[in-house]
């Protein structure tokens, strides 16, 4: 597949960020509503702890898979049709999963969902690079985190409301109905971009300083190989991106895996209804977008390294992971405010790795095939936990399954800090 036509005009270009912002917030309330209705359906009896737990993993596992895979393919195939398919596929099975009680079926039908769903972040990061200047890919790249902030609370509030009104089974039914209407907006939207782009062809001297203009990776590996020509598994081995693969899966663990379990969480520990856990945890995607800004600003005082940036994130999300084993339900405001602290923390870990250091690899055509990489091992992170964590506090309680957060990333934290230090050695 050929390089997308490029945009020189501001109203184009921020017609395109608004339609992938849509797009990808409407993908959040396609599947973060079963951790919405995963409280409600526990509580009738429909699923045991394991059983939802394992849903998730399925839906997490069929994601990271589909980001790795569709990673590869959105630098081959046409990323608008990826995503329109995606969109269509994800909303077919949101519909279904309304229509079912069976475990085994709910299972493979959310696995369905989770695939169709990762065709679309990989495509997005790749129309970025290709169809915008410097200065607006890498600003566009930080403002796209609030699609996820906003699709969050989007779909818990909706969740919430939709629940408490219709019940369970029509929280499905109302993300359904939002993914097929975007996926129409998309189809028609995309297209107008491509052949405004089209009449606007690239210029020579961009504003920006010209596509090609990127400033050499800042970690140390990736700094020397972030240009080589090659296959992705040779830009793998020599770009540095496997000392970054712990971090990530950890991050992967903490954003979508333990936010998942929240709203249980605050249920069990403090005797609330499902409904009001699902909206208290609609704080924390309203305090998570404070990561993605507090990200470029840590990155730059760091000296664009990303691994000392996310180094301070995961110390904070260390000490607040400790205050939250200590706390031990004391305080239902203390809880959510030191969950805050973790997902915004990880939020930051997410636009340092996932979204802006895809965008070192341009010049490779492989923008969107790191993006899925990263993306993969972050939810191969999330799949493991979001499982995980169901068997641990069946068997062993929450304070225990919180001490193993814990000692998770403060290993994270302990890898940053240590290839932080040998690459500056080795500089």
């Amino acid at each position: 597949m050929g390089k997308l036509g490029k945009i020189n005009d501001h109203r184009t270009a921020l017609g395109l960020f608004v339609l992938c912002w849509a797009a990808y917030f409407t993908s959040y309330i396609g599947r973060l509503n079963y951790s919405s209705a995963m409280t409600q359906m526990i509580r009738e009896g429909i699923l045991a702890k394991s059983q939802a737990g394992f849903i998730s993993m399925v839906y997490f596992f069929a994601y990271g898979a589909g980001q790795l895979c569709n990673g590869i393919l959105g630098d081959r195939m046409h990323p608008g049709r990826m995503i329109f398919t995606g969109l269509s596929v994800a909303a077919v099975m949101n519909l279904l999963m309304g229509f079912v009680e069976t475990f085994f079926v709910m299972a493979v039908i959310w696995g369905v969902n989770g695939y169709a769903q990762a065709m679309i972040w990989p495509p997005v990061i790749r129309i970025f690079a290709e169809m915008l200047d410097k200065e607006r890919k890498m600003k566009y790249c930080i403002d796209i985190v609030s699609s996820q902030v906003a699709g969050t609370f989007a779909s818990y509030l909706i969740a919430a409301g939709v629940m408490w009104l219709a019940g369970w089974k029509a929280v499905f039914m109302a993300a359904s109905a939002c993914l097929a209407l975007m996926a129409a907006v998309w189809h028609t939207g995309f297209r107008k971009v491509e052949q405004r782009a089209e009449k606007n062809p690239e210029k020579e001297d961009l504003s920006a300083g010209g596509q090609t203009s990127q400033k050499p990776a800042a970690e140390t590996a990736a700094r020397a190989d972030a240009g080589h020509s090659g296959g992705f598994l040779a830009i793998f081995c020599g770009s540095g991106l496997a000392a970054v693969l712990f971090p990530v899966v950890i991050h992967g663990m903490l954003k979508d895996g333990v936010t998942t379990w929240v709203p249980t969480y605050i249920t069990e520990t403090f005797y609330t209804t499902p409904a009001f856990s699902i909206l208290v945890t609609t704080v924390l995607p309203l305090l998570n977008l404070t990561g993605a800004y507090m990200a470029r600003y840590v990155y730059r005082k760091c000296k664009e390294y990303e691994m000392s940036a996310a180094a301070v994130f995961f110390a904070a999300a260390t000490a607040a992971l400790f205050g939250l084993w200590i706390a031990d339900g004391i305080s239902l405001v203390l809880t959510v405010l030191l969950f805050a602290v973790i997902t915004a923390s990880m939020m930051a870990v997410n636009t340092l790795f996932i979204n802006m250091l895809p965008l070192r690899f341009e010049k490779t055509g492989r923008v969107s095939s790191v993006s899925g990489f990263l993306n993969a091992a972050a939810y191969l992170g999330t799949a493991v936990s979001t499982f995980t964590i169901g068997i641990m506090v069946e068997r062993l309680g929450w304070n225990l399954t919180i001490a193993g957060w814990l000692v998770f990333t403060a290993a994270a934290l302990f890898v940053c800090v240590v290839y932080r230090s040998r690459s500056k050695d080795g500089e």
